[in-house]
């Protein structure tokens, strides 16, 4: 299949120029609730000496009591309790001022336009009305529980934003410094349990889980959110682990009623798993199955008794499996209620009947293109198959194309020959052969040419192939034509149905894109367009060795799909930091202008910012004025430079830079550039 994966990564990645860092490693293996679980990495956190020295004091200053006046001039006596308990914390023996109430009380520093910007969450806003205070207030800084407030609205701000957007790797970077055992806004911690799941990151989900879930005397949790954490957990970690926190739990008298609900979703969970094991797995115990029947007998959930269904086949009960198949599907047309009705219909050698199930629920099968193509094709194989619903056709072709199966394509190949529709037969075994080098296709390929006269494609083929393929062209001098009935029309294959993966891909479904293409590589070797297309998905979802191997393999197709691979390798090393690597790629593999722009700038401003944490500031001027050669600066970098210039002593050159920027745009960041330099200058 030709794709421009020029245009599809160009839509994800328009506008940007790396994706977001991985914050862990994926965990290949089953992990445990209960076993001891890493210290999560914290992040740095710089605490002014000022605010550290108060809260050691034994009264809080004018400053610290600036929440509690702003809540009392507002009325909002719920959040006055609040501040009073927290500086009752604090400052032990304090006491609530007796002017908080007055009239004309105010603190010192009015602080009162910070808290209702606050409210308001504009963040810009509170930036530039810090610097109005400060510049009319010398020496004064937001107070302690300010600051420690908006950090924290900013970090719920962008949890929340990101995970409405499903933007895993940002929930992750945005939720690093939450400390799972001592954290209080739990619903943060579960917008961080959904993105390690959806990142694949099963290592990082422990202590998340462990800290809300074990936490002892007045910090344990309540038991709604324990139990709610629990439910999440279902999905994560084994049954046996599962029960043992169940066991624990279930102690309490007001936790034993409501651990009877979680125990049946084990239940079902164990079946389930047993369902989808590899044959010879342990039976689940009789028991187990005799109580799902029985709720399943109440008929509330469809899916009990698709569950039950499932195991029916697993045990080699086909009879049984077709009963709760189909109470199931009075119930509800799931996906899996049709396979399983269908497959149990197969099992009991009822084939027809097996296609008719299937060709009833098309619409629902239509993303299952395996299973449809392998269902399909039984009929299309028959020696008569009789008349075939034009519908049918339709699915066959479009689930062989998603599915990408060499096999279906010559099987449509045969029936549209066998058929008399030689051009679209032609069609089908190009695709085929395409897709995998086989004998049969080729044949199929070569008789198709020969039916239609195309003399120069026969002998093109014969070419190309004869030597390597010999019984290909031996049916060539006695060939008939077929004498079948032309059947419906079977179309060439659309240009507009693109394979599982592909629109996975499309769709940011990562995960399932990496999947197909696991099973696409199972049967066989993948072409450079799959290559490139796991490339990106591993590193959408930070598995930069993956996302590495992927690219370097599609690196010797030369041309657009070899430029594709090279700009992919170079995004992946920068991700990883390998600047050196990075850099060595753009003079091996030759990339448009931009794209070497691209990543060229990136590799300047990676080196500059490890200078700067370096504080080796010479360096970072270099990298810079490299990286200016070939690309604007943003605001950003531009502030760098200057703190650069102002750390080697080139002062008012600093200052000019800040000067030049605030010119163009307001920024409290500027202000407070040229406020320090102007302290540095006037004690010279």
């Amino acid at each position: 299949m030709t794709l421009s994966f020029t245009r599809i990564t160009s839509l994800l990645l328009q506008g940007t120029v790396l994706l977001p860092l991985a914050t862990a490693a994926v965990a290949q293996q089953t992990v445990s609730l209960f076993a001891p679980a890493a210290p999560a990495a914290q992040a740095l956190v710089v605490k002014d000496d000022a605010a550290a020295g108060d809260a050691q004091g034994s009264t809080p200053d004018a400053v610290e009591l600036a929440a509690l006046y702003y809540y009392a001039k507002e009325g909002r006596m719920d959040r006055v309790t609040a501040e009073t308990r927290r500086l009752q914390l604090k400052y032990p023996g304090f006491s609530m001022p007796d002017d908080v109430f007055a009239p004309e009380a105010t603190a010192p520093v009015d602080e009162s336009s910070l808290w209702a910007l606050y409210e308001v969450d504009d963040y810009s806003g509170i930036e530039t009305e810090v610097t109005r205070i400060a510049a009319a207030n010398p020496g004064w800084e937001p107070s302690e529980d300010f600051r420690t407030k908006l950090e924290r609205r900013k970090q719920r701000h962008l949890m929340s934003e990101a995970y409405k957007n499903h933007d895993w790797s940002s929930v992750i970077a945005a939720g690093q410094t939450l400390d799972p055992q001592r954290e209080t806004e739990v619903d943060l911690l579960w917008m961080l349990i959904e993105a390690y799941r959806e990142s694949h990151m099963a290592e990082a989900l422990v202590p998340v889980y462990r800290g809300i879930l074990f936490r002892d005397g007045e910090a344990r949790m309540s038991d709604d959110i324990i139990m709610t954490t629990l439910q999440k957990a279902v999905e994560d970690f084994p049954v046996a682990e599962l029960r043992k926190a169940v066991a624990q739990f279930a102690v309490s008298p007001s936790m034993t009623e409501r651990m009877r609900d979680l125990s049946l979703d084990l239940l079902r969970r164990e079946v389930s798993d047993f369902n989808s094991a590899a044959a010879g797995s342990p039976a689940v115990a009789p028991g187990t199955i005799e109580k799902l029947r029985v709720v399943a007998g109440e008929g509330k959930r469809p899916e009990d008794l698709t569950l039950l269904g499932w195991y029916a086949l697993k045990t080699e009960k086909p009879e049984e499996a077709e009963k709760w198949f189909r109470l199931a599907l009075d119930q509800k047309a799931s996906v899996e209620t049709i396979k399983g009705l269908s497959l149990s219909l197969s099992r009991q050698k009822l084939d027809d009947q097996a296609y008719q199930v299937v060709v009833d629920h098309l619409a629902e099968l239509s993303d299952e293109s395996e299973f449809l193509s392998d269902t399909l094709s039984l009929r299309f194989q028959k020696p008569e198959p009789g008349e075939i619903d034009a519908e049918v056709v339709k699915a066959y072709s479009a689930a062989i194309q998603k599915s990408l199966s060499a096999d279906h394509a010559a099987v449509l190949g045969w029936y549209a020959y066998n058929s008399r529709q030689f051009a679209a037969s032609a069609a089908w075994f190009g695709k085929s052969f395409e897709w995998q080098k086989r004998p049969d296709s080729l044949k199929g390929l070569v008789l198709s040419a020969a039916q239609l006269k195309d003399t120069a494609r026969v002998d093109a083929l014969k070419s190309d192939y004869a030597a390597s393929y010999p019984a290909a062209f031996e049916d060539l001098k006695a060939m008939t034509a077929p004498k079948g009935k032309r059947g419906k029309d079977v179309a060439a294959p659309a240009a507009n149905i693109d394979a599982t993966y592909v629109a996975n891909f499309r769709n940011k479904k990562f995960g399932a894109c990496i999947t197909d293409l696991k099973a696409l590589e199972a049967r066989g070797s993948l072409s450079v367009d799959a290559q490139l297309v796991k490339g990106w998905c591993h590193l959408e979802l930070n598995h930069l060795t993956e996302a590495r191997a992927a690219f370097s393999a599609a690196l010797s197709a030369g041309g657009q799909k070899g430029e594709d691979a090279a700009y992919g390798l170079g995004l992946t090393l920068l991700r990883a930091k390998l600047t050196d690597d990075a850099e060595a790629v753009l003079s091996r593999y030759p990339l448009t202008a931009g794209r070497d722009r691209e990543i060229r700038s990136e590799v300047y401003w990676q080196r500059a910012r490890d200078a700067f944490d370096r504080k080796q500031y010479q360096q970072v001027l270099e990298a810079l004025n490299a990286r200016l050669l070939i690309a604007p600066e943003t605001p950003g970098i531009s502030q760098m430079r200057a703190w650069s210039h102002y750390h080697l002593g080139n002062l008012s050159q600093s200052k000019a830079i800040f000067a030049q920027l605030n010119a163009a745009i307001s920024d409290p960041a500027n202000l407070r550039g040229i406020a320090v330099i102007n302290d540095r200058l006037s004690g010279q």
